[in-house]
């Protein structure tokens, strides 16, 4: 062409606006861009002086890019009108072509979508004064007639391309819409598969022409190209075109429609020049329509493998999955409800939530559900009935689901049997039951006669003088030792369940006042708040700190079980945190005598003792009230040789 061509480009974005007018003008030197931002700028410069072409974005300052196609065509019927958007969609190019678009340029698609863009823009005047051309030169006006009546039986069309459930099945409507709607007899539909592009179906007209249609491997012919590129191609003569694909072809004008990542049509005629814009702007329709059609198919193909990976995984859980709507009936489960509850799919669809429990305990679920709904979450205990009717308890979590709108759309939950709970909790309770009746022996049936034996005892030293009297009373002192020890060693095994946040320092300055202080010096090294029973650890560290004063000051008696006596006149005790890498609690360690190797482990048994007054529990209920709260005790050697007890395991502060 030796004319220049005027283009209007109207987008708010200056870098589209930039980068296309820098492909237009390397496309062609007689190109001249103007700009404009918004529709009613770009109207202005439309009413102000004359265009070639109008290039639009979509999503434009007050109104879309369909709106403006539609202004231009009531006043500017017959000029070229490019939409150019990534902001689109099949829809919005199916609308766009059958309000009468004359391209439809996806900037997001192919390699180089500006150089796409020139081609379109150039092309569209091209044709437009070629036709005007014919038009003065006594042309026939009655395209626009036939072309409303095609658009008009193309939405039937596209009717049928939303209703088919098939990618075969949109092949064919493909196929004979383009023979019986827009008189295309040879055409043929090629998807994409591992081969490259493999026909799928074609006219009688297209085997009569080339035989059964060939598979385009990658780079093979025109039709690769066009499905490359993604854009729509037209050959007026391919005769002459080097990249044909058959040499020997009768065929000499082709139209090349790509469906997306789904494949091509193709559309031939043994005519030169065979295809004016009315025939490619109803191939395109058809084409946009075709591939919307291909897209559901794919969307509903993932959204259905998608749910299949999901149910398959929910059904790997041994816990009750399901999902209510909010008025309490079920909309999804996982195939461990009907298996738990003895109901079948198809029952479980008809019953509410609360009709799997008990008459006394569905207003407990109802205001369980009102809960997770209106607060977000909660969790509950109840028995599930089945249709057996054996109640088997579980406990239930819910959460509340919303929807798009934020409103409230149901509730998703976890259901977990909790039999094997339930019954160590009994047995648990039964233990406790038998501990209190031995701790009411030991406390009143054992102390009672000893309160006797020691008055009794009282009044024969009033009478007798004698040391087998002082043995006996000393034998009481061990027995109410004894008796201390084992209600407290008993004791030691409830749960830790009054948890608070302690002051380690303060609770060991506290013991040590029980302790013969005179004896020994305390030194805490550690300001740590730590997660406790206060009165366990009170006792647990009670027994560490009475433990190194009596079997390590210089006044004691060092036993068997210690190591060499300690040389000093008192003992120094140490509280202090142990803060390694992978531990976290304190320690109780003093510079006495120490424990053998050997023998720290044996420390903590039943019965052991190195002391003759010892009763052999002080370190068994140390280990006992440690482990009530979830934490290790274990002895080994301090820094001054002596012992230390590490009790670890404990939460970071």
């Amino acid at each position: 062409m030796t004319d220049r061509i005027r283009v209007l480009h109207v987008d708010d974005d200056p870098t589209v606006v930039e980068a296309a007018e820098t492909a237009l003008e390397r496309k062609h030197d007689g190109v001249t861009v103007e700009t404009a931002s918004s529709v009613t700028d770009g109207t202005k410069r439309l009413d102000g002086g004359a265009f070639d072409c109008v290039v639009s974005g979509y999503d434009l300052p007050e109104r879309t890019g369909l709106g403006f196609l539609e202004a231009v065509g009531e006043r500017y019927p017959d000029l070229p009108f490019v939409l150019f958007t990534s902001e689109g969609s099949e829809a919005v190019a199916s609308k766009a072509v059958s309000a009468g678009v004359t391209e439809y340029v996806r900037a997001d698609a192919g390699s180089d979508p500006y150089a796409r863009l020139a081609d379109s823009v150039v092309g569209a005047v091209e044709r437009t004064r070629e036709r005007d051309e014919t038009a003065r030169s006594g042309g026939d006006a009655r395209d626009d007639t036939r072309r409303e009546r095609a658009i008009e039986e193309l939405h039937t069309t596209a009717r049928a391309f939303m209703r088919a459930t098939s990618e075969d099945a949109i092949a064919q409507i493909m196929v004979d819409a383009a023979r019986t709607i827009l008189n295309m007899p040879a055409n043929a539909v090629h998807f994409a598969d591992d081969n490259g592009l493999s026909p799928v179906t074609w006219t009688d007209q297209v085997e009569e022409l080339i035989g059964v249609p060939p598979v385009f491997t990658p780079g093979d012919g025109l039709a690769w190209q066009a499905f490359e590129t993604g854009e729509t191609r037209i050959h007026d003569d391919i005769s002459s075109n080097p990249n044909r694909y058959n040499p020997d072809t009768d065929i000499r004008s082709e139209l090349l429609l790509p469906l997306g990542d789904h494949g091509v049509l193709l559309i031939g005629s043994c005519e030169v020049s065979a295809f004016d814009d009315t025939d490619v702007t109803l191939a395109q329709t058809l084409s946009v329509h075709a591939k919307a059609a291909l897209d559901r198919l794919d969307r509903e193909r993932q959204l259905r493998e998608e749910r299949e990976f999901i149910d398959q995984a929910l059904d790997t859980l041994d816990d009750l999955f399901y999902v209510i709507n909010a008025d309490g009936s079920f909309r999804r489960w996982n195939k461990r409800l009907p298996e738990v509850t003895g109901y079948s799919d198809a029952e479980i669809t008809e019953l509410e939530v609360c009709e799997f429990f008990p008459a006394d305990e569905r207003e407990t679920i109802h205001g369980a559900i009102d809960q997770a709904l209106n607060q977000g979450r909660t969790t509950v205990e109840a028995e599930i009935r089945t249709a057996d009717g054996e109640l088997v308890p579980y406990e239930f979590t819910g959460t509340r689901l919303t929807d798009t709108d934020g409103e409230i759309a149901g509730a998703v939950g976890i259901g977990r049997d909790i039999s094997q709970r339930k019954a160590y909790e009994q047995r648990l309770e039964r233990q406790n039951e038998r501990l209190d009746e031995f701790t009411s022996i030991v406390s009143h049936d054992l102390r009672n006669p000893l309160t006797v034996a020691e008055g009794n005892l009282e009044l024969a030293k009033t009478e007798c003088d004698s040391d087998a009297l002082d043995k006996v009373s000393r034998a009481h002192e061990r027995m109410r030792a004894l008796i201390e020890d084992l209600l407290t060693f008993a004791r030691a095994g409830e749960t830790a369940t009054d948890l608070e946040s302690v002051a380690l320092a303060d609770i060991a300055e506290e013991c040590w006042q029980t302790v013969e202080g005179d004896r020994g010096t305390l030194v805490v090294e550690t300001d740590c708040q730590i997660q406790a029973d206060t009165a366990k650890l009170r006792r647990l560290l009670s027994n560490l700190l009475r433990n190194s004063v009596e079997h390590g000051s210089t006044d004691a008696q060092v036993p068997s079980g210690r190591a060499a006596e300690h040389d000093g006149e008192n003992i120094t005790v140490q509280v202090g945190a142990v803060e390694d890498a992978d531990r976290h609690g304190f320690y109780v360690a003093d510079d006495g005598p120490g424990i053998p190797e050997d023998d720290r482990e044996q420390v903590f048994e039943e019965g052991y003792s190195t002391g003759e007054n010892g009763t052999g529990f002080g370190l068994k209920i140390v280990q006992r009230l440690a482990e009530v709260h979830g934490w290790t005790v274990t002895a080994t050697e301090s820094e001054a040789g002596g012992a230390r007890f590490e009790v670890t395991g404990l939460e970071p502060a």
